[in-house]
């Protein structure tokens, strides 16, 4: 009874180590993806909404993601308007955007924690278990199934009302509310409409379906192969 409990929490731990580092990394690869921003400006006019060039815009959102990758220590970006050299963001926005910074870093070293966790996991499962093949094929059948349903549910809920579920994240996530900022005057809500987060988190969901039904598809397959080579064995 002991080695069914252990071996059920061992393979919940995999499959939550598994989506953890999935999901993260999912995220990291559609928030820097700076050519989505790019081709979300046009899509959204925001050189109208703001008044700068797309060229500008361009430089503008490269410092954002520089920053927010640490790659960069201090957001001071400048622009050029009615003639004069003046900061991108107000003070707020600034702000605000250190809190962001603070969740990319920390969901860099959660992705990182969990991804070797998944992968020390395995190889013990690997080890321990004589029919490891099976048993592992069915878990990722049931890990693909359940993060495909999560998503999938999350992703109806955001088409229904993507705003309601997107203060939610900030009320969750932040504990200020420095994310609430004034569109007449800050770039950075002009340049970032609700339409570009949706198109992004779209991205994301789109993203970590396609490996998730990838895996359950893999999954079912060998699953399938396995059941009919143990009825011609018998």
């Amino acid at each position: 009874m002991q080695n069914k409990e252990l071996n059920k929490l061992l393979y919940l731990f995999l499959g939550i180590f598994f989506s953890v580092s999935l999901l993260l990394t999912a995220v990291e690869a559609v928030a820097f993806n700076k050519s989505s921003y790019d081709s979300m400006f046009r899509k959204y006019d925001v050189a109208n909404a703001t008044g700068l060039e797309y060229e500008e815009l361009s430089e503008v959102i490269g410092d954002v993601l520089d920053y927010l990758k640490d790659d960069r220590e201090v957001l001071d970006t400048t622009i050029i308007k009615d003639g004069l050299i003046r900061p991108a963001f107000g003070e707020r926005a600034i702000t605000h955007m250190l809190d962001v910074k603070k969740l990319f870093v920390n969901g860099r070293f959660i992705r990182t924690i969990s991804l070797v966790a998944f992968i020390s996991l395995l190889a013990f499962i690997i080890n321990k278990e004589h029919n490891w093949n099976v048993k592992l094929t069915r878990a990722f059948l049931r890990i693909a199934s359940i993060n495909l349903f999560l998503v999938l549910t999350l992703y109806i809920l955001m088409q229904m009302d993507f705003y309601k579920y997107f203060t939610y994240f900030h009320v969750i996530f932040f504990t200020n509310d420095l994310w609430i900022l004034d569109p007449k005057t800050e770039l950075l809500i002009q340049m970032l409409p609700e339409g570009l987060f949706f198109d992004t988190a779209i991205r994301i969901a789109t993203l970590f379906i396609a490996v998730n039904a990838l895996t359950g598809i893999i999954s079912y397959i060998k699953n399938k192969r396995k059941n009919i080579k143990s009825k011609v064995n018998i």
